[in-house]
C-alpha cells in the first residue's frame, strides 16, 4: 500500500483534505462552537480520517484488485473508507443545506460563501457564514380559547418550549407541536396530530425580533376536534398474527360489564389480564395509560405480540371507542444448556456445564418458574497441586409473580412497567481440594419494580444465607490459626437481613450522547434477630455469641456504590468509574463474613493486580508465595473498598477496538489494632492507593465482546518501603520482572 493517498487518483479528481467554517461576525452567533459543529455535520463528504489515513489506503488497495471477491475486496468492504472527492454539485447542495440550517435557527437573511484552495491533488474547503444576526422571539400569540383544544393548549402554556426573549428555532417549533400533540393524546383527542398546528412568523416588528402566531386547524370546515371516551374492552387472547381469519371456535367470556374475552384456548387467568389493562368504561382515553396497558401485557412474557386497535362506536351520539387487544401467544417453556471454558487471573482454567428450565405461565397466572443447575471443575497451571483443585455445584429455583404480593392492599399499578414479586432458593457447594469444602444455602423473598425507564428498584426484605464449613485441610487449619480474622470469617454462620439495590441510567438510543450509570446497594444482617435475642434472652455459644437455628448469626451493615460516566468524544468514548464500599460488623459479629468482604484486582477491577492481589492497606508479603497452596489462596480482603478507573476506548479497524486505561484503589480493614498499616484512616488512606495502567484490544462483535487487557503496576507497596512509584524499577528486558509486573487479563465483555 502506497504512503501517498493521492497517487491513485484520476487526472480530474481532487481529495478534500480539510474543511473550515468561518463567521464574518462571530459575536452575532450564539454558542458559536456548537453551531459550527452543527454546520459541519451537514457538509458532505467529510475528509478521510484515521491513523495515517489507513482506512483510505486499504480502500485504494482493494480498488486495484480486478476480482469481485477475495481478501482485498473483503478488507476494502469491512475496513476501507472511500476517498472524500471534490464534486461541484455536492458543494452546491452543501451550501443549500447550510443556508437552511441558518434559517431554521433564526438567521433569516444569511448566506454561505464557498472558497477552495488547491494544493496539488488536494483541496481545502472554506465555508464563510455571512450573517447580520440571529432573531429572537418578541411575542407568542396562542390559539383562540373558543374551542376545547385551544383551551387545552392555553392551560398547558406554562410548560411551552417557546419562550419570549429566546432565539428563534425551527426545532423548538417542531418540538412544541410534538408536545401539544402528546398533551392532546392524554386528553382523549385520538384523531388529533401535530399537523393540525401551524405558525405565522412576523419579522416586521423590528430589528432581529419576530412574533409567533400559533393556530390550530379544524379537522374539517365547521367541525371540532373530538375528545373520545372508552367504551367496551375486547381481549382476543389467542390471536394468530399470520392468519387473523383462522377459523377457530372461540368462547366469549364476560368477566365484567365492560370487558369481554374471546378465546379458543384458556391460556391465562382472566383476572391477570384485567389487572394489566388500565382505565375503564367512561374514562377519557389517555394514550399514556393505553401504552402502559400494552407494556404490562408484554411484560408478562407469555405474549409474543400485543396490538391495540380502537373501534369507534358509530351508533352513539358521543365520541366513544371500544378497545380491542390482540394478544399473540408466545412459547411459555424454555430449556437451555451451556458449556463454558473460562479462565481467571492466577492461571486458573476451568470448565462449567449448566442447564436451565423456564416456565413463564405456571398455574396459568403468568407466574414464572426458573430453575437451573450447574457444575464446574477448575485447575491451576503450575500450582504443584492435584490436577483438579476446585469443584463447584450450584442449584437454583425461583418463582416470580407479576404484581406486588403484600400482607396489605395496595392500589393497582398505573405505571408503564409491571412490578414483580420473587421467591428464590438456591444451594452452592464448593470444594477446594487443598483447602476446604463449604456449602451455602440461600433464600430470598422480595420485589423488583421500575419507577421510570431510568430507575430500577430491587428490595429483598428477606435475604437468608446459611453457610456451613464442611471440612478443612491441615494446611488450611494452620493458616486459620495464624490469622484470627480469617478464622472468624470462615465459620458456620447464619446470615439473615435485608438487601436493597437502586439502579439509575440515562443511557439513550443515541449512541453519541453522554450518559451516567449509578448502582447503589445496601445489605444488612442480624439486626432484627439481635433485637429479639436481647429481648427474649437467646442462649449463647461457647464464644459468647447468640445463636439462631443452632448457628451464630452475622450482624453487619454494608454499603456499596458504583458510579460511571461515559463521555463521547467524536466516535470514541471516555469511560470513568468510581466505586466506594464499606461494611460494618458489630453486635454478634467481630468481622464481616468472608463472602461479604471486599477485594480488588482482576479482569474487571484494578487490572494491574491479580484477583485479591492488593491490600488491605499497605500489607505486602515478605516473600512471594512459594508453593501451590499459598498461590491458590490469598487473604487480601477488607471492610472498606475504594476503586477508580478511567478508560479511553477508540476504534481501530472494523470490529477491532482499542483502549488505554488507568485503574486505582485498595481495600482496608476497620477493626485491626495489631496491624496499623492495614487499617483505614482518613489521614492515611490517600497514601495507600495502588495505581496501574495498561492497553487493551477488544473484538466487539454485535452480541459479544472479547477483551484482552495488558497492565502493569505504576504504584504499589513494597516490603519495608511502603507505597512507591515504580517507574524507576521498570525492566522490560528481565523475564522475572515481566512475569511479576505484566498482567494479562482475558475476559468477555467490557470491564464496566
Amino acid at each position: 500500500m502506497s504512503c501517498n493517498v493521492t497517487k491513485d487518483l484520476k487526472k480530474d479528481e481532487l481529495l478534500i483534505s480539510k474543511i473550515t467554517i468561518k463567521y464574518d461576525n462571530p459575536k452575532d452567533i450564539r454558542n458559536e462552537k456548537k453551531f459550527k459543529a452543527a454546520l459541519n455535520e451537514v457538509v458532505e463528504p467529510q475528509p478521510n480520517t484515521g491513523f495515517f489515513k489507513l482506512r483510505l489506503k486499504i480502500y485504494q488497495w482493494g480498488e486495484k484488485s480486478k476480482k469481485k471477491k477475495g481478501l482485498k475486496k473483503w478488507l476494502q468492504k469491512n475496513f476501507g473508507e472511500a476517498p472524500a472527492l471534490y464534486d461541484q454539485q455536492t458543494q452546491s447542495r452543501n451550501r443549500l443545506r447550510m443556508r437552511r440550517l441558518l434559517k431554521d435557527n433564526g438567521f433569516f437573511r444569511s448566506d454561505i460563501e464557498v472558497d477552495s484552495l488547491h494544493k496539488g491533488k488536494k483541496i481545502e474547503m472554506t465555508y464563510n457564514v455571512l450573517t447580520n444576526g440571529q432573531y429572537k422571539i418578541n411575542q407568542i400569540f396562542m390559539p383562540s380559547d373558543t374551542t376545547a383544544i385551544g383551551r387545552l393548549i392555553i392551560r398547558n402554556q406554562a410548560k411551552s418550549l417557546l419562550k419570549e426573549g429566546a432565539f428563534y428555532s425551527e426545532l423548538a417549533l417542531t418540538n412544541e407541536r410534538v408536545r401539544i400533540n402528546e398533551i392532546a393524546a392524554q386528553e382523549g383527542y385520538l384523531e388529533f396530530s401535530e399537523n393540525y398546528i401551524y405558525y405565522f412568523i412576523d419579522t416586521l416588528k423590528g430589528k432581529f425580533v419576530t412574533d409567533i402566531y400559533m393556530q390550530v386547524k379544524p379537522p374539517a370546515v365547521g367541525e371540532k376536534h373530538r375528545q373520545y371516551k372508552i367504551g367496551k374492552t375486547i381481549i382476543h387472547s389467542n390471536y394468530n398474527l399470520s392468519n387473523p381469519e383462522l377459523a377457530q371456535k372461540k368462547d366469549t367470556v364476560q368477566i365484567k360489564s365492560d370487558m369481554i374475552i374471546l378465546e379458543s384456548k384458556h391460556l391465562v387467568e382472566h383476572q391477570v389480564l384485567d389487572r394489566m389493562i388500565l382505565q375503564n368504561e367512561g374514562d377519557v382515553v389517555s394514550q399514556n395509560r393505553q401504552n402502559a396497558s400494552v407494556s404490562h401485557l408484554l411484560d408478562l412474557g407469555i405474549f409474543k405480540f400485543v396490538n391495540l386497535k380502537y373501534e369507534r362506536v358509530t351508533d352513539s351520539l358521543q365520541p366513544i371507542v371500544n378497545r380491542n387487544f390482540y394478544l399473540t401467544p408466545n412459547f411459555n417453556q424454555n430449556v437451555s444448556a451451556n458449556l463454558e471454558l473460562n479462565n481467571r487471573t492466577g492461571q486458573f482454567y476451568g470448565i462449567t456445564a449448566s442447564s436451565s428450565y423456564q416456565h413463564k405461565n405456571i398455574f396459568k397466572k403468568a407466574v414464572s418458574l426458573n430453575t437451573s443447575i450447574s457444575g464446574g471443575l477448575e485447575t491451576q497451571v503450575g500450582s504443584g497441586l492435584s490436577f483438579i483443585n476446585t469443584i463447584t455445584l450450584n442449584v437454583e429455583a425461583g418463582l416470580s409473580a407479576p404484581r406486588f404480593i403484600l400482607p396489605f392492599k395496595v392500589k393497582p399499578n398505573s405505571g408503564l412497567f409491571v412490578p414483580n414479586t420473587t421467591l428464590a432458593i438456591g444451594n452452592d457447594f464448593q470444594r477446594r481440594v487443598s483447602l476446604f469444602s463449604i456449602n451455602s444455602t440461600n433464600l430470598k423473598l422480595g420485589y423488583e419494580w421500575r419507577e421510570t425507564s431510568e430507575k430500577l428498584h430491587q428490595l429483598f426484605p428477606v435475604s437468608i444465607n446459611r453457610v456451613n464449613l464442611l471440612s478443612t485441610t491441615t494446611n488450611f487449619d494452620t493458616l486459620l490459626l495464624e490469622n484470627p480474622r480469617l478464622e472468624n470469617s470462615f465459620r458456620d454462620l447464619f446470615i439473615g437481613g435485608l438487601d436493597y439495590t437502586y439502579i439509575f441510567t440515562n443511557q439513550s438510543a443515541d449512541i453519541k450522547k453522554d450518559y451516567w450509570f449509578f448502582r447503589g446497594n445496601l445489605r444488612t444482617s442480624g439486626n432484627l434477630i439481635h433485637l429479639a435475642a436481647k429481648t427474649f434472652d437467646f442462649t449463647k455459644n461457647a464464644d459468647g455469641k447468640y445463636e439462631v437455628i443452632s448457628l451464630p448469626y452475622a450482624q453487619f451493615t454494608s454499603l456499596e456504590a458504583d458510579v460511571r460516566f461515559y463521555k463521547k468524544i467524536n466516535n470514541n468514548t471516555l469511560a470513568n468509574r468510581f466505586s466506594p464500599a464499606v461494611g460494618f460488623s458489630y453486635g454478634n459479629s467481630d468481622v464481616l463474613p468472608y463472602i461479604e468482604q471486599f477485594f480488588v484486582g482482576g479482569a474487571n477491577s484494578i487490572r494491574s493486580f491479580r484477583l485479591r492481589g492488593i491490600g488491605p492497606g499497605g500489607f505486602v508479603r515478605e516473600n512471594a508465595p512459594r508453593d501451590g497452596f499459598e498461590r491458590q489462596f490469598i487473604d487480601q480482603t477488607g471492610d472498606v473498598k475504594l476503586e477508580m478507573s478511567s478508560e479511553y476506548r477508540f476504534d481501530l479497524l472494523g470490529f477491532f477496538k482499542g483502549a488505554f486505561f488507568v485503574d486505582a484503589g485498595n481495600v482496608w480493614l476497620l477493626n485491626n489494632e495489631t496491624q496499623a498499616t492495614q487499617k483505614f484512616g482518613f489521614d492515611t488512606f490517600w497514601k495507600e492507593i495502588a495505581v496501574g495502567a495498561g492497553i487493551g484490544l477488544r473484538i466487539d462483535i454485535e452480541y459479544i465482546v472479547l477483551r484482552l487487557d495488558i497492565a502493569t503496576p505504576l504504584r504499589k507497596p513494597f516490603f519495608d518501603e511502603g507505597f512507591r512509584w515504580t517507574f524507576d524499577r521498570f525492566d522490560f528486558g528481565s523475564s522475572t520482572w515481566r512475569s511479576e509486573n505484566l498482567i494479562f487479563n482475558l475476559a468477555v465483555g467490557y470491564p464496566f
